[in-house]
């Protein structure tokens, strides 16, 4: 590359037993080999899959496998990339008989895109149509049925809901953990739920922990505790078995000099690869969709001006958008083009894009992180762990030897800069839906819980107060209020807007308005297209949805007007407003889905109610749920600082009410992202009043 030289340097060895990267004498770099994990080649190669599931290395282990799951509760795996586990462990149940009797073998991901594309591949290869044998079950998407699925891929958060009906996991017969190194407070909640369930069902459930990078013997020794009664700990409860991936080398190269800025080194990284690599699609790894969508189009410029627009095909993939959406970056290129794929973190496991070849990994990632001191969620850009740049360069190469460009240097690799690990979000992240969860379980004492890592007492206690003053916790007794409490348990939601949810239907009768508020929060992202060259256009259509009131308001305006379309013409309806017609088609399925969930509830009347043009019903509404995250404008006239808690934050770009004048003196907000100042997304303008109103006993002090 003429701007940025890289150094190359070959990866080789592997793991060590714990999971950790084995790196070379003088630490500079990783050395690993990779394989192909989910596909031993593409669903569309003349190899039969039969064939192609043969040369996978788990099916060399698969005597051993079944052995250990039938004489083991627990076992633990751990595959290198390549090795099959995710799709083949599962098949080799099934041949087994292990969902024989009505059960089911569950397997679960940490990523809704992961479980969706692993059963899809799954069902291909027992050539079976997805949600028969083969389904998967996510957040606002279920593809399974009682009766006929078997193999079911779901995710951890969509278990654990499952074990509010059926508290033992009785359909299961297996529950295999995959991608456990995630550490997801899912995935920790899952493990001592799991650990629980096996001394109540001993002799009649196997769990199966996997992943590529593992501390094996502290998920062992965690296990092994719950047969301390039939005897010694590690006396053969818990099975270690490890499988070796397919060698499809993975050249590593480094910046020799750090780069001023990841974006635009890594769209130079994407040209120089297709003007100067053989053929094979490249993966780029980004920290956000902000960062994808600029990437994308700052591409298609390049390629424009150097003529290339045509042999490029340029999708992105992340947990926003829509499976259709999703599914453009793991369609083939057509012939004579070259795929790039921009993503966010979603494509680093389990998710395989075939005919990766190149990979670029600018080396940061977004990531959530509470402060219980503001009660605030900050989205913060920081650089990655060593396990996870081991996995993103574990992308390439799954097929045929591969590269990956990392724009950092060997040495900043090896500094203090990149963690050996992620910190477990249980460590970093609100603990409030996992308190109520827990307590809608019956786990009365949250401290003394058999957490599989103990959170950290601030957290604990903020998720607590956090619910108390929603209203979702007796005062006396901190058990789930009747109704309420327990409502908010069952809604697939954040507390803060299961409770704006619920206060909307029954308590400001704008049941219509709240569910639609929700809905498009669910889904995230921004409705407004702007296409080059109708900025004007889109610009103009976008105001006459625009509300005052602000953002929330504005969301709910647009998906009610989807929603009064007629259907066979919405998708010609968006196209004249500018609207993005997949987003609006997921949030209405997302809308009709907790309608649903509302009226199981006992809610159906309530249904109906709409507060029309009264958009005070709505605001106070939003207020219920959303009092904490509530700011005051400050007095030059820009800021906002928060009311409990003492941040001071800016309105972000994208908000209606980044322009207004003036702007509203106090607000509520949904999400705080941190970029070069710390920003609100999704406000609305609110009464000060309506703040004690809501949680008198929060705002007591103030």
């Amino acid at each position: 590359m003429s701007t940025k030289r890289y150094r190359n340097e070959s990866l080789s060895s592997g793991f060590n037993g714990e999971g950790a990267i084995a790196g070379a004498s003088d630490g500079a770099f990783i050395r690993s080999y990779y394989g192909y994990e989910n596909q031993a080649g593409a669903l569309g190669s003349r190899e039969p899959i039969e064939e192609q599931r043969r040369r996978l290395p788990a099916f060399g282990h698969r005597a051993q496998l079944l052995y250990a799951i039938e004489t083991h509760p627990v076992v633990i795996v751990i595959g290198e990339p390549g090795s099959g586990k995710s799709t083949q462990l599962p098949q080799y149940l099934y041949e087994a008989g292990w969902a024989a009797n009505g059960k089911a073998i569950g397997c679960t991901q940490p990523r809704r895109i992961a479980a969706a594309m692993l059963a899809q591949r799954v069902s291909q290869e027992m050539g079976v149509e997805i949600g028969t044998t083969v389904g998967y079950s996510v957040r606002f998407s279920d593809a399974c049925s009682p009766e006929t699925t078997r193999i079911k891929y779901l995710t951890d958060g969509t278990l654990i809901r499952e074990c509010l009906a059926d508290p033992l996991l009785s359909a299961y017969s297996v529950v295999m953990v995959d991608e456990a190194q995630d550490r997801t407070i899912a995935t920790d909640m899952l493990l001592a739920l799991l650990k629980k369930i096996l001394c109540r069902r001993k002799g009649d459930l196997r769990v199966v922990i996997s992943s590529a990078s593992l501390d094996a013997e502290r998920f062992k020794t965690y296990f092994d505790a719950c047969y301390s009664a039939d005897g010694p700990p590690g006396t053969g409860s818990v099975a270690i078995l490890s499988i070796s991936g397919r060698q499809f080398p993975v050249d590593s190269h480094y910046l020799t000099k750090p780069c001023e800025n990841y974006l635009v080194a890594s769209i130079e990284a994407v040209m120089k690869i297709h003007a100067r690599e053989p053929a094979g699609d490249i993966l780029v790894f980004l920290p956000g969709k902000d960062d994808i969508g600029q990437a994308v189009a700052e591409t298609h410029e390049h390629a424009r001006r150097e003529n290339r627009l045509d042999t490029l095909m340029i999708t992105s993939l992340s947990a926003g958008l829509s499976t259709d959406e999703q599914r453009r970056a793991f369609d083939p290129a057509p012939p004579g083009q070259r795929k790039v794929v921009y993503s966010t973190n979603v494509a680093e496991t389990s998710v395989t894009i075939d005919g990766v070849v190149y990979v670029v990994d600018c080396g940061f990632v977004k990531q959530r992180v509470f402060d219980p001191a503001s009660g605030l969620d900050h989205l913060v850009t920081r650089a990655i762990s060593k396990s996870s740049a081991v996995q993103r360069a574990g992308r390439a190469g799954r097929t045929q030897p591969g590269k990956v460009y990392r724009l950092y240097t060997s040495e900043a690799f090896s500094s203090g800069l990149f963690a050996r690990h992620d910190v477990p979000e249980i460590c970093r992240l609100s603990l409030a839906p996992m308190a109520m969860t827990l307590k809608a379980l019956g786990v009365d004492n949250l401290v003394r819980f058999d957490y599989f890592q103990s959170p950290p007492p601030e957290l604990l206690s903020q998720a607590l107060e956090h619910l108390a003053s929603l209203g979702a916790l007796e005062p006396q007794s901190t058990a789930l209020t009747p109704g309420f409490g327990l409502y908010l348990a069952e809604l697939p939601l954040d507390s803060m807007l299961g409770a704006c949810l619920l206060n909307g239907v029954a308590k400001y009768k704008c049941a219509r308005e709240a569910i639609a508020a929700v809905a498009m929060l669910a889904v995230g992202g921004d409705p407004f297209v702007m296409p080059n060259g109708q900025c004007s256009e889109a610009g103009a259509d976008k105001r006459d949805f625009m509300v005052v009131e602000g953002d929330v308001l504005t969301l709910v305006n647009v998906l009610i007007a989807y929603q009064e379309t007629p259907a066979r013409v919405r998708s010609q309806w968006c196209d004249l407003h500018f609207l993005n017609s997949r987003m609006l088609d997921q949030a209405d399925r997302i809308s009709r889905q907790l309608g649903g969930l509302l009226a199981k509830m006992g809610y159906l009347r309530e249904l109906c109610l709409s507060c029309g043009r009264d958009f005070t019903r709505l605001q106070r509404c939003l207020v219920s749920g959303l009092f904490a995250n509530a700011a005051r404008l400050e007095a030059d006239g820009t800021s906002y600082r928060l009311v409990r808690g003492g941040s001071v934050m800016w309105v972000h770009p994208s908000s209606v009410l980044f322009q207004a004048t003036p702007k509203p003196v106090f607000v509520v907000f949904v999400e705080a992202m941190q970029t070069t100042k710390l920003y609100m997304r999704s406000l609305t303008a609110i009464d000060p009043n309506w703040l004690t109103e809501a949680a008198p006993h929060y705002f007591s002090a103030e």
